[in-house]
């Protein structure tokens, strides 16, 4: 009897001494999947940022953005009508490749940004029309600093606003005509007094509600003014004399000042056209000036610009 209890005691032990081998051997096995999927992502995310690709956190902060070769086009008043002496002169601009947002910035991005303690606690007035995918409104080009930091710290990110060589090369996405559809403002293609939209003249539309543009981004004309990083320079009957012509901003003359572009919802369809400007005091609010964001393409770069003669998505 004494005999077989041993024996089945030495069983027991011989099972229980396999299954925690056993058991080990599967422990050592999650550890080493574990740590070479830690080491998968973290290379993914590494290969991610230095691809200029947005992560996850991005797409939801900053919003989609569509990215674009470098190349040069004819910036201005390209349909030669003298009155408007701003848009003077024509001349060639050269582009360096950059990543513009697919869509204004909305309201849900900045109340984001409220709620996380940034944008100096400020909550625009949305002028009771909804907030959500609306585009921000009733937000100043100060204001608007206070976002591209938060965000920035966010995301790790270089966001901007545009400069204006780099809003009406996305504007006229290889156009020459007044609109990128054509000469003609045409019927629902833009929210404007006159465009023939269900929101004319009385209120924003959602971001996106319009077709995008041959390169891919939505509302450049209409809907909200955009505001962009350049200084006011061209309202002294100038025109772009002294402009710059590699796609930067023109940060000289009254930055107290500041330029926007593509007209808004309460806006003529002459004010949508892609040369068309205008200019606000950099503390100005409104119901009809938002914006959208840039940001360069850190894979390219300023000079890659100089191969590239027209750009073709």
């Amino acid at each position: 009897m004494k005999s077989h209890a041993a024996n089945d005691k030495l069983r027991i032990s011989e099972v229980l001494i396999k299954s925690c081998s056993l058991m080990i051997k599967n422990i050592k096995s999650l550890l080493i999947l574990s740590v070479v999927l830690f080491l998968s992502l973290s290379f993914a995310s590494v290969a991610q940022e230095e691809s200029g690709e947005q992560t996850a956190l991005e797409r939801e902060l900053a919003g989609e953005m569509v990215s674009i070769p470098g190349g040069s086009f004819d910036m201005g008043n390209l349909s030669g009508n003298r009155d408007e002496y701003d848009e003077e002169s024509v001349h060639r601009v050269t582009v360096p490749a950059f990543r513009l947002g697919k869509y204004e910035v909305t309201f849900a991005q900045w109340d984001a940004c409220v709620a996380d303690g940034g944008c100096n606690g400020y909550s625009p007035d949305e002028e009771g029309w909804g907030r959500g995918n609306r585009p921000v409104i009733n937000v100043s080009w100060d204001d608007i600093q206070s976002f591209i930091v938060w965000l920035n710290d966010e995301t790790g990110g270089n966001y901007r606003l545009p400069t204006e060589a780099e809003w009406e090369y996305a504007a006229r996405a290889g156009s020459v005509t007044e609109y990128s559809w054509g000469d003609d403002i045409g019927i629902n293609m833009a929210n404007c007094d006159g465009c023939g939209s269900q929101w004319d003249a009385g209120r924003t539309a959602p971001a996106g509600s319009f077709p995008a543009n041959a390169w891919g981004w939505h509302d450049m004309h209409g809907n909200v003014y955009e505001w962009l990083q350049d200084c006011r320079n061209s309202y002294d009957f100038r025109g772009y004399e002294g402009a710059p012509d590699d796609g930067s901003a023109w940060t000289s003359g009254d930055c107290s000042w500041r330029v926007v572009r593509g007209g808004s919802w309460f806006g003529t369809p002459w004010s949508l056209r892609s040369a068309s400007r205008f200019r606000f005091d950099s503390s100005s609010h409104g119901p009809n000036i938002g914006f959208r964001l840039a940001r360069d393409k850190e894979s390219e770069g300023r000079d890659s610009a100089e191969s590239v003669s027209e750009a073709t998505p």
